[in-house]
């Protein structure tokens, strides 16, 4: 993998989690800025070099911190540093000068963690409470960083397969409905393509409230770790109601979301087979990611694993569907 595509990769996981605009040093935009010039000429960026068999991989150089004391950019790297320092490099540069992120979250303990009751003694009660319950429930409302207006699940309450994101978007709280815009118009691609609507699966988010920014306009953030968390219990309340054969993952933050795995790429999450609440657990690219690619071959994988959540559910399968996005 180049080093362009590294970077490429991570800033793909970055506008999964909502973020639309960058701020970057100088450093950092003059190599982008040489890997645009060198695309358009239509060269290839080198590759990460690899020790020879027997060798000892050299360690990463420690990365020199972004800004001195004095606010100066620090020095990009050298032209012959490996690809992986300044993967590394631009890497930092993006998320340590990013305003848009929240400070990290100090540790949250278990038995700080607080449980969604919303009681009842039918599944019609539970359901009842929990919609009249959820959108002031005051442990959310007390983290401060989450906006006001809930976005509720939507769909089959009795649904095979439960679709979760990570938290809402500015089209989302516009609308006042899960995965609307234009995330939500390939969403409803891909459920046609299954043979199915939104009345016919559940969806949901992990964080039901599109979590705040200061100044916030159209801009959206990931939910972080004590927001994921202490809407934990929401989510399992969900499946142990709905009773999905399979819930799908819709993004890395989701997928970590809901395994519990720590901070694994996407890929890692989707080599895994786990569950959540004891329902399996597939994991998928964000509907946003069919967006920003044009590439068959990506969007036949992300294809196959929606016919794998078919079978899964037992739902008939066509020949047409199963040759979707294979080359002609």
């Amino acid at each position: 993998m180049t080093t362009a595509e590294l970077v490429t990769n991570y800033l793909h996981t970055l506008q999964e989690r909502g973020m639309e605009k960058l701020c970057i040093d100088e450093g950092a935009r003059s190599i982008l800025r040489e890997w645009m010039l060198a695309a358009r000429r239509g060269i290839r960026r080198p590759t990460a070099p690899r020790p020879a068999p027997g060798s000892a991989a050299t360690p990463p150089t420690q990365q020199a911190p972004l800004t001195s004391a004095a606010n100066a950019p620090a020095e990009p790297p050298a032209q012959n540093t490996s690809a992986a320092d300044i993967a590394n490099y631009l890497r930092a540069a993006v998320t340590e000068e990013h305003p848009a992120q929240p400070a990290d979250e100090p540790m949250v303990h278990e038995d700080e963690i607080p449980f969604f009751r919303p009681g009842g003694s039918t599944p019609e009660e539970v359901w009842a409470n929990f919609e009249r319950m959820l959108p002031t429930w005051q442990p959310l409302r007390a983290l401060g960083t989450l906006r006001n207006t809930y976005i509720p699940p939507a769909g089959n309450r009795a649904a095979d397969i439960m679709f979760v994101g990570d938290a809402p978007t500015y089209p989302d709280e516009a609308e006042r409905r899960p995965f609307a815009g234009a995330a939500g118009e390939k969403l409803d691609g891909m459920l046609k393509a299954m043979g199915l609507t939104r009345e016919q699966v559940y969806i949901t988010h992990l964080v039901k409230f599109r979590p705040g920014m200061p100044r916030q306009t159209t801009n959206n953030r990931p939910p972080n770790e004590k927001e994921i968390l202490y809407s934990a219990s929401i989510t399992e309340l969900e499946v142990r109601l709905v009773r999905p054969k399979v819930i799908v993952a819709l993004g890395v933050i989701a997928a970590r979301g809901l395994l519990r795995q720590g901070d694994l790429p996407l890929a890692a999450y989707q080599q895994l087979h786990g569950n959540f609440c004891g329902v399996p657990v597939v994991v998928s690219h964000h509907p946003s990611y069919l967006l920003r690619t044009n590439d068959i071959s990506e969007r036949r994988k992300l294809w196959e694993e929606m016919l794998r959540v078919m079978e899964m559910c037992g739902l008939p399968i066509s020949d047409k569907q199963r040759g979707f996005f294979l080359k002609k």
